[in-house]
């Protein structure tokens, strides 16, 4: 094996070692979030939910077995005669998972969109392309069990290469595209119709482009199986001898189709999670802004008090004069007290003297 291609198969099993762990914690968030938001928010949680985690639970398996291929790929004895039967045996393994994951997949997907669709020929639609998912699926998983006889000793009718223990490649090839192909048709079946479904709606503008892009992500699983279909001679049990980087981009594709299937899928279901939180943070938010306007118009009275002292200064000398000369009373005997004659007389108040220790009119 030449540097070059050491290098590459280096490469591409770093690349599925990463997509697995991203795609696994972004499946396990989306799903529970799904879930909550079901049995929570809108308290409607159905078969599609429960078909969600179970195949959430297939593609765990199905991404176990990869790592566990991928960590075996590190030694170039992967590929050896003594260690070609238990290759195969994870390689059969991951396909039949494969097949369960998408299967239930498209189940999920299909009873979700037949709660929601209304109009009798979108059911019809949806209930054809799901039952010839679902029945060529079962099929599918069928070849691939039972392609060499007795599913545990595959491996000696591709090591041994005996005639007539094994389907012919044509027909082994032939069965996967054919899946493949029902996968890409049914992908964007459930993307095209909902959408379809959506611009008919009364939602507002806005509304209508979150949901669609969110319903456009189910067109990445499309994308992804289409291109596991372009690399999928690869994972011809007959040819896998030597590791291959055609084998394990096929691999990248098949991992990524699932993965993206069931996040955009769960993601579509979190509008009222998300309106839910908006509304919440929305509440608290004006509750504390409150409080926060009564300080700051204190603050505000407290800048602009000067401010107002002098302006009242300027509209009102009388008042200011007056409490001047009320200050000037308390320190003596002014002219200006209100028990003055000039004052007296002035209001008609009669002149007090005090003889005594008491209060008498004078005279």
């Amino acid at each position: 094996m030449d540097s070059a291609k050491t290098e590459e198969l280096v490469l591409l099993g770093a690349i599925i070692v990463h997509l697995i762990i991203t795609l696994l914690i972004l499946t396990y968030l989306s799903v529970c979030l799904r879930i909550w938001a079901r049995y929570r928010v809108t308290k409607s949680p159905g078969w599609d939910d429960a078909a969600m985690i179970a195949t959430l639970m297939l593609f765990t398996v199905y991404c176990a077995l990869i790592l566990v291929m991928s960590v075996r790929e590190k030694s170039i004895q992967l590929w050896s005669q003594a260690s070609i039967r238990t290759t195969l045996v994870f390689v059969q393994l991951s396909e039949v998972f494969y097949v369960l994951t998408t299967t239930f997949l498209k189940v999920s997907l299909g009873l979700f969109f037949l709660r929601v669709l209304t109009k009798r020929w979108q059911k019809h639609v949806f209930h054809t392309v799901l039952t010839i998912g679902v029945v060529y699926g079962l099929f599918y998983l069928f070849i691939v069990l039972f392609q060499c006889g007795d599913p545990g000793h595959i491996a000696d009718g591709f090591i041994q290469k005996t005639s007539g223990k094994c389907l012919p490649p044509a027909i082994r090839r032939s069965t996967g595209y054919i899946y493949g192909i029902i996968n890409v048709l049914a992908d964007w079946t459930f993307v095209l119709i909902p959408i379809s479904v959506l611009m008919d709606s009364d939602l507002d503008r806005r509304s209508k482009m979150s949901v669609g892009m969110v319903m456009a992500l189910g067109a990445v699983g499309s994308v992804s199986s289409i291109m596991r279909l372009v690399y999928l001679d690869g994972l011809d049990l007959s040819t896998l001898e030597t590791l291959s980087p055609q084998a394990i981009k096929a691999t990248i594709w098949a991992t990524a189709e699932p993965g993206t299937g069931i996040i955009a899928a769960s993601i579509a279901i979190l509008r009222p999670l998300f309106q839910q939180i908006f509304n919440d943070v929305r509440k608290s938010a004006s509750f504390i802004s409150k409080p926060r306007k009564v300080e700051s118009s204190d603050d505000e009275i407290a800048l602009r008090g000067p401010e107002t002292v002098t302006r009242n200064v300027n509209s009102k000398p009388v008042n200011i004069e007056t409490k001047r000369m009320s200050m000037d009373s308390i320190h003596g005997e002014d002219a200006q007290s209100p028990w003055s004659p000039t004052i007296g007389s002035t209001e008609g108040v009669p002149r007090m003297i005090i003889v005594k220790g008491k209060t008498t009119p004078a005279s």
